[in-house]
């Protein structure tokens, strides 16, 4: 990361503990990295404060999502920092990946092309990537790299997000039209899709949380 300019790294639930005094050797002087990582012991926790989340994932899904590659996904990381969103990204775990509960919260799918015979990379050769890239068009500016003015959208956060979720997923409890656990997962798992790819601003999601109170107060 640090190579390319990249120092916020954030790490959930790991299997081992960052003032081991093993681990700074191993960071090879990159110790500003290692010393301010933030540990989180869930996903939700980690992205509560994050605007614009892409993941990296692999695996097909059989829900619907806005899957781009790199370098179209730096134009539209650029833009939203450009409008002080909060950009996060991320990268499951080397074995399991990222499970599709994770990924109803994320706004782009990052899906790497390959080899189709040989299609398997590593979590550390995901990272690389997307950080050489980023380096090249951003931080170096190439020539490659278009930068366009757009329009100050200031995103919801993560966290504003869930609590939109919740209140949704309350009132669609009480209402009867979820009635089973499974049914539950399902629908609200589908919910979070759809609405995850409008890149909702914060008041959208007030208006929105507006509008499912005035009709509950209706009845």
């Amino acid at each position: 990361m640090l190579n390319f300019g990249l120092e916020d790294l954030r790490i959930v639930s790991p299997k081992f503990s960052l003032d081991n005094e093993k681990i700074l050797p191993l960071a090879a002087g990159a110790d500003i990295v290692v010393r301010n990582t933030k540990v989180y012991d869930s996903f939700e926790d980690s992205v509560k404060d994050i605007n614009f989340l892409i993941a990296f994932t692999a695996r097909k899904r059989t829900f619907t999502k806005i899957t781009t590659d790199i370098p179209k996904a730096i134009i539209e990381i650029n833009k939203n920092i450009q409008s002080n969103n909060q950009v996060g990204l991320v990268f499951g775990p080397e074995n399991s990946g990222l499970n599709n509960r994770h990924l109803t919260l994320v706004d782009r799918i990052i899906s790497i092309k390959t080899n189709q015979l040989f299609s398997s990379i590593n979590l550390s050769h995901s990272v690389i990537l997307f950080c050489y890239e980023w380096f090249i068009r951003v931080e170096m500016k190439k020539k490659s790299f278009v930068e366009k003015k757009i329009e100050n959208k200031t995103l919801a956060t993560k966290e504003e997000l869930l609590n939109f979720f919740l209140q949704l997923e309350k009132k669609l409890e009480k209402s009867g039209f979820i009635k089973t656990d499974e049914r539950k997962l399902t629908i609200t798992s589908k919910l979070r899709n759809i609405f995850n790819r409008i890149d909702l601003t914060k008041n959208e999601i007030l208006t929105l949380m507006g509008i499912i109170n005035s009709i509950e107060r209706k009845k």
